[in-house]
């Protein structure tokens, strides 16, 4: 929450001290990361805070994942987006650029010593991109071509380059300078192939923003005097090239579509939807099958779980019962990323799917197993005693006489359970997943409009809210047997 509240309390400071607060995706070396000392440098950092200066106004920098840098200008949260962000024809339809001040082209990295060694030794082998990045617009147009097995979408260089180190993708596509900066030092990777895509770095603004008219003004300013170019010297060892973007004065982009970009045309664009839905159907389906076989797994091992406390040796309790405190309280998350990233180097290589859906059966089991023991000590124990009475075994007392009641006490907290596990999926985008959330934020950042994710609120809407309904109306049954 403190993070969703940050940049509204940055702006709300901005209007009030005429500063500029600027998104930007840090550690995208080598155009905006941090010192050992925590402080932001890089490329455009420098740049941005000379035209701050130019403007006598105060650079306030926010860090923002890429893809969540196209709403944010559009919802005015932030002023303007760093990170090199390439000038589209789509992007011009929903946002501003000033003139491009860098030319930059894709590139591909490989492990050194193994088989790839170009585009087409990619048959067949999975790709790691940058989510909605120029990479990644360019590998999904190229798929084909080069038949690429899969893209996986990663939110930033560093977690695409440890599974490139792993093993898991086969080559990263992007950026050519980030990845000869981040490359330099380590003889394992190389960047072994140049691609052309004509690709122009610029600032994103708000539509018809005039602050974009003032920067462009200063980035003209700064070509006029060779200060940006000192900068290309500054952060890639030589001066840019004259007929560069980084030398070359140029007029704004444009776009040929005239949008009227009011409420729906911003966040419920129907152009957008038509050209971004069948992404979201892709998703949701995965959404769902993690979601169910999650909820399927999770209760098998939840129940499990609370039998073993109840009713095992004491060490075994106590074994069980620390499993289920220590993964109650590991925020899953968390458990994502180790599983993803730190496994495979104790030998454990799994897939975003079933890394995914292997964290959330760990996590939901320890919660379904609390409910479970929760349903089972609530019934009275007379009934034990008066099956046992009867002859029956523990095994059937159990099966035929505890579960079935204690599972219609506990029926409710485990639907809410369920919708728990169900919304908790959206965190497997941090793991390349490509669930509803990921296609509708890679979308997002295709398009620069946040139509995709208002459409997949929608669709987690329509999925959960008649679960929860149920869940309500259940509770008030049980309740009013209660107390009956």
């Amino acid at each position: 929450m403190f993070a969703f509240l940050l940049p509204l309390n940055l702006y709300s400071k901005n209007i009030d001290n005429d500063n500029i607060l600027v998104g930007a995706n840090i550690g995208n070396v080598p155009w905006e990361f941090q010192d050992k000392d925590g402080t932001y440098i890089g490329f455009e950092i420098d740049l941005i805070n000379q035209i701050g200066d130019q403007l006598k106004r105060k650079i306030n920098i926010v860090n923002i994942p890429f893809n969540g840098l196209f709403a944010a200008v559009q919802s005015g949260r932030i002023d303007l987006a760093i990170s090199s962000i390439t000038i589209t024809e789509k992007r011009l339809e929903s946002v501003s650029f000033t003139q491009p001040y860098f030319d930059s082209d894709q590139s591909l990295t490989v492990l050194n010593n193994g088989k790839i060694k170009n585009l087409y030794d990619l048959e067949g082998e999975i790709v790691a991109v940058d989510t909605g990045s120029t990479g990644d617009i360019w590998t999904t147009a190229n798929k084909e071509k080069y038949k690429f097995a899969e893209i996986r979408r990663y939110e930033g260089l560093v977690p695409a380059m440890l599974d490139l180190v792993i093993g898991r993708v086969a080559g990263y596509i992007s950026d050519i300078p980030a990845l000869l900066y981040y490359t330099k030092d380590k003889p394992n990777l190389n960047v072994t192939e140049k691609i052309l895509t004509g690709g122009n770095y610029s600032m994103m603004l708000r539509k018809n923003n005039d602050l974009a008219i003032e920067i462009n003004e200063v980035i003209s300013e700064m070509k006029r005097n060779g200060s940006l170019n000192n900068l290309h010297k500054k952060w890639f060892g030589k001066f840019a090239d004259s007929n560069s973007s980084t030398v070359k004065i140029t007029e704004m982009p444009l776009s040929d579509v005239k949008l009227n970009l009011n409420l729906s045309e911003t966040f419920l664009n129907k152009q957008v939807f038509l050209d971004t839905y069948p992404m979201l159907i892709k998703g949701f389906f995965i959404t769902i099958q993690l979601g169910l076989i999650s909820i399927f797994l999770g209760l098998i091992w939840g129940l499990f779980l609370s039998l073993i406390r109840l009713y095992s040796p004491i060490f075994i309790k106590i074994l069980a019962k620390a499993y289920i405190n220590i993964f109650r309280s590991i925020p899953l998350l968390v458990l994502l990323v180790i599983v993803f990233y730190a496994f495979p180097f104790v030998g454990i290589r799994l897939s975003p799917f079933n890394a995914a859906a292997f964290s959330l059966v760990i996590v939901s089991g320890a919660y379904f197993a609390e409910i479970f023991r929760s349903g089972i000590e609530a019934i009275p124990k007379g009934q034990f005693e008066a099956a046992q009475a009867i002859g029956l075994s523990r095994y059937h007392v159990m099966r035929d006489v505890i579960l079935p009641q204690a599972i219609k006490i506990v029926t409710p907290p485990l639907t809410n359970n369920c919708i728990n596990v169900l919304k908790d999926t959206a965190l497997a985008s941090i793991v390349a997943l490509p669930d509803l959330l990921k296609q509708a934020t890679q979308a997002q950042a295709i398009a620069a409009n946040p139509t995709p994710l208002i459409v997949s609120a929608i669709i987690y809407l329509a999925l959960l809210l008649p679960m929860i309904l149920w869940v309500t109306r259940l509770e008030k049954k049980y309740n009013s047997r209660g107390r009956s």
